[in-house]
């Protein structure tokens, strides 16, 4: 018969048990596993963030872009008051490169230019169309008003650019828009 063996005036009996039980490695999974989901879900709100703050970027790009036409044009700002919902994409006006044009008619064609693009296949536009390929902003929408309405003799203009983003974890589909009111200078 064997005899106990003595460890700092502890007898211990048997064999010393060595190493982590099941429960203990089930325990350090389970705790492992929640902190995976937590980094995971970081990481989908920092791709949600940046995806909308590229949208913010380019509904920033397409006010820039026609708040610059504008000025370039200021002879024909009246010309200027649209919403691209009333516009189609189908076929464009007349280019004035090599001709003489009016405000009215340089108005029309920036307009398009925004909303349609330039006509390469590779050009960005607000609107999808066979052009353009597709639309730099979801369900994008400009609108360019005078202020007060109708009335473009004081240069005031407000810009408002729409867009559509899904909601976080949901299928459904919110709206987002980005107002700029200024003074066109001549």
């Amino acid at each position: 018969m064997r005899s106990p063996l003595k460890n700092n005036g502890v007898f211990l009996s048997g064999s010393c048990q060595r190493g982590y039980s099941l429960i203990e490695i089930m325990i350090a999974a389970f705790m492992l596993s929640f902190a995976i989901l937590g980094i995971a879900s970081l990481q989908i709100i920092g791709m949600k963030g940046t995806h909308q703050s590229l949208m913010k970027q380019q509904a920033m790009a397409v006010v820039q872009n026609i708040t610059e036409r504008m000025r370039a044009n200021s002879a024909g700002l009246a010309f200027y008051e649209f919403d691209s919902g009333s516009i189609s994409c189908g076929t464009a006006p007349a280019n004035c490169s090599s001709n003489i044009c009016s405000a009215a008619q340089i108005a029309s064609l920036d307009i398009y230019n925004v909303v349609c693009g330039y006509g390469a296949p590779h050009t960005a536009a607000l609107k999808a169309s066979s052009t353009s390929g597709k639309g730099i902003l979801v369900n994008g929408s400009l609108k360019v008003e005078c202020l007060p309405a109708g009335n473009c003799s004081t240069r005031d203009v407000k810009i408002t650019v729409g867009w559509s983003e899904r909601e976080l974890g949901q299928e459904t589909v919110s709206s987002d828009s980005l107002v700029l009111t200024t003074r066109i200078s001549e």
